[in-house]
Formats: C-alpha cells, sequence, structure tokens
C-alpha cells in the first residue's frame, strides 16, 4: 500500500478525490498548509507527497517547493498544477512528477503508481535501487541477481539509509539509529561497517552509498 500525503488548503474540494484514492488502498494524511504538515511527514513517513498548487498560491507568496517539504524519508513529490500556469511551476526544482489538474482521477492514480514503481516503492517490503533490490521482510539483499552476504549489521545499515534515500545522516545519528541508543561504540564504528557494506555492495559499475564531507553518510536517491 503506498502512503500518500497530501498538501491542500482546500480540502473540502479534495474529499472525493480522497475518497477514491482511498478506495484505491492508498494510505493518505492531508495536511492544510506546508506549516501544519511538517511535524506529520516525519511521523508518517510518505512514498510520495502531493502538492495542490492551485490552493497553495497567496497573494503574499508565489508556488514554492519548500526544501524541508522531504522531511523524514525524502519522500517523491508529485504536483497538481492549474491548467493556464502549469509551466510556470513545473520547471521548478524539487517535483518528480506533475499533473494538470483538474483532470482524470485514472490517470492520476495510474502516475502515482508509475512514479513509485520507477522508485522501487511498488512492492510491501522491497526496496529497489538500480540493480540492488533490498527485501526488508526476507532480510535479503541482491544486486544484479547475486545474493549478497551481509551481516545483521551491515543488512540493518543499509535497510535504514536505503529507507531514507538522499538525506545524510551523521555517524552519532546512525548510531542512535541502527545500533541503539544504549550503544557506547565510537563513530568510528560506522565508518568501518560502511567501509564493508561498500565492499559488499559497489564496485566500479555501481555506488549506493556517498560520503558527504564533515558530516557523515547518505543512500544515493537517483540511479
Amino acid at each position: 500500500m503506498l502512503k500518500l500525503f497530501i498538501v491542500t488548503a482546500d480540502t473540502k474540494k479534495m474529499g472525493s478525490l480522497l475518497r477514491e484514492l482511498e478506495a484505491d488502498r492508498f494510505e493518505i494524511k492531508q495536511a492544510a498548509s506546508f506549516v501544519l504538515a511538517y511535524p506529520l511527514l516525519a511521523e508518517f513517513v510518505p512514498d510520495i507527497v502531493l502538492l495542490d498548487f492551485l490552493s497553495l498560491k497567496t497573494e503574499e507568496s508565489e508556488w514554492e517547493i519548500p526544501e524541508n517539504v522531504s522531511l523524514a524519508k525524502n519522500p517523491l513529490i508529485m504536483g497538481l498544477l492549474p491548467a493556464d500556469d502549469y509551466e510556470e511551476i513545473a520547471l521548478k526544482p524539487g517535483l518528480d512528477d506533475f499533473i494538470r489538474w483538474p483532470g482524470s482521477v485514472n490517470e492520476l492514480k495510474v502516475r502515482l503508481v508509475r512514479l513509485a514503481e520507477k522508485w522501487g516503492m511498488s512492492e510491501p517490503g522491497i526496496i529497489r535501487a538500480g540493480d540492488l533490490i533490498i527485501d526488508t521482510l526476507g532480510c535479503e539483499v541482491t544486486l544484479s541477481g547475486r545474493l549478497l552476504d551481509l551481516t545483521f549489521r551491515e543488512f540493518e545499515l543499509l535497510k535504514f539509509l536505503a529507507q531514507n534515500r538522499g538525506r545524510v545522516f551523521s555517524r552519532e545519528a546512525l548510531l542512535n539509529k541502527v545500533w541503539g541508543y544504549d550503544y557506547y561504540g565510537g563513530d568510528r564504528t560506522v565508518d568501518v561497517h560502511i567501509t564493508r557494506l561498500r565492499g559488499k555492495i559497489e564496485d566500479q559499475t555501481h555506488t549506493f552509498v556517498e560520503t558527504v564531507r564533515n558530516i557523515g553518510y547518505r543512500f544515493k536517491r537517483r540511479f
């Protein structure tokens, strides 16, 4: 089931659309503004954020995509764009896809599913990143069809980074999230596990984990 978060200032107008999407097995939460959305995003962790640009423009502010709209997981972002002004918004950085609205609900459903499939979110428990497939339920990782031999901690580290692709985590944050708050090992533990993990999942043609200088590590967002 895809988790969809909708930001719209016109919740009444979106009511019928929400009902149709929920009937098609989308799990949905919504907020009436970006300010109200921020605390919910981190808790809900959506796969896709749907921005209703028809209702988000005000007299004081042009259409913008806030950098921190992707709190928690760096979800994909799709826009509902007004037919008359869609070119103005479609070229803005940050949108992964868009559809002119009002439009076809069936087309919107198809585009949401295809956007999710493109980034490996269509199968429960499966994370796809190019040739890398992470089965979070079966605790298996394959690369180009080859099963990889990862330790428990390497698997948990890879899973956590892949579930939050594009987001940078400090070594301390990774220790807390992957090893647990009661772990007293030093930051060097993370570096050692990242090095071993890279040795198993990366080669000259595959790069998945990036080092962000003086900060920490992140899983690549695009492949």
